[in-house]
């Protein structure tokens, strides 16, 4: 062979070494190595409830990465999340119906707008505490019978204080339950107080009864305080669920829907190992800085609650108008608080902040 024959034919297995080389890499990384997905960032504003840290199952494990969301924590109080919300300092919150209706119209007229877009769950642990030195609602009703039990109950709280979260629902149901009674809410004392620490109040002589939630229950209990109120008194049905930025919304509605589906799946499997759920968040309450509730605690704040674990379900709890929990009992009878204690102009000119049915209905079709 020729030279000049040898020499391209060198240069040729040469040419196809470098081409091997190159393709190798390509061929391995598109069959082998999963790509990445294009991660929208969602901030979500967590508190330290055992209904509302289940989403960190779901960031814990991935599932949120899964439909696309990079899933990036804030941490708020209970009844600061729709003004953070609406401040942007985070894109999604959770909330109740009745907060929403509280507070939309006064958010609308600033141009802070947020949206209701899911429906979660009932919430059915609405108490308030008392010192034990005061007779608790039922035990009205059983040393003087049912008739004027309120009045009397009520009677206690002459010159004393009602340390209540302004504008939710624990004020809304103390102000129903004062009004069932025939009395006049201006003729009581409110104070503002977070409900994560409201029965702290009840170690003054002045505070009556403060609002509680569910991690606030055992520890008020604990405490020697009694259950002056609870949800089945006060004749409330609280719908809690998410809420989002409009802007937010408008720019980034896919998102919202993945959230969505990323919540779910977050749920169904936390509810599912509940011993690995309850340690996700206590970490994540170690971590916070705050005092973590036992696993007896924790499990029992969650039976508290009815939780949707699907679209469907929730479509049905929420959105059939035959469903006790259907959401425009809740708004409506939210509607008619405000107006019977004199804060109509607090009331929302439409339902248009409640997206609920678009967002279940889309994540169903594309299901």
């Amino acid at each position: 062979m020729k030279t000049s024959a040898k020499f391209a034919l060198g240069s040729c297995i040469l040419l196809l070494i470098i081409i091997a080389a190159l393709l190798v890499p390509s061929f391995f990384n598109n069959s082998t190595t999963p790509k990445t997905p294009n991660l929208t960032t969602v901030r979500v504003a967590v508190t330290p409830y055992q209904d509302t840290t289940l989403m960190l199952y779901g960031k814990e494990k991935g599932y949120f990465k899964e439909v696309g969301i990079d899933l990036q924590v804030r941490d708020s109080t209970w009844n600061e999340q729709i003004e953070f919300t609406a401040g942007k300092g985070c894109d999604i919150a959770m909330a109740t119906i009745d907060e929403i209706v509280a507070k939309s119209r006064s958010l609308n007229k600033v141009g802070k707008r947020v949206l209701y877009f899911l429906p979660a769950w009932l919430f059915e642990g609405t108490i308030f505490a008392c010192r034990d030195d005061m007779l608790t609602y039922k035990e009205v009703q059983q040393k003087y019978g049912e008739e004027g039990a309120k009045a009397k109950f009520l009677a206690q709280l002459k010159d004393k204080i009602i340390a209540v979260p302004e504008g939710g629902v624990y004020e809304q149901a103390i102000h129903k339950f004062i009004e069932s009674a025939g009395l006049n809410v201006d003729d009581f004392q409110f104070v503002n107080s977070q409900l994560e620490v409201g029965i702290n109040g009840l170690r003054d002589e002045d505070v009556g009864i403060a609002a509680a939630g569910i991690v606030e229950r055992p520890e008020a209990l604990r405490r020697g305080y009694k259950i002056a109120l609870d949800s089945i008194d006060l004749n409330i049905v609280v719908i809690t669920g998410f809420i989002c930025n409009a802007e937010f919304y408008n720019q980034h509605t896919d998102a919202v829907e993945k959230y969505a589906k990323g919540w779910y799946k977050s749920v169904t499997e936390a509810l599912k190992h509940p011993k690995e759920n309850y340690k996700i968040v206590k970490t994540y309450i170690d971590e916070r800085g705050g005092k973590p509730p036992s696993f007896e605690d924790f499990k029992t704040a969650l039976s508290f609650q009815k939780i949707a674990k699907s679209p469907e379900e929730a479509k049905k709890m929420f959105l059939d108008k035959d469903s006790p929990m259907y959401w425009e009992m809740a708004w409506d009878a939210a509607v008619h608080n405000l107006i019977s204690t004199g804060k109509r102009d607090r009331v929302p000119s439409s339902k248009k902040d409640f997206i609920g049915e678009i967002v279940l209905n889309q994540i169903i079709q594309n299901h």
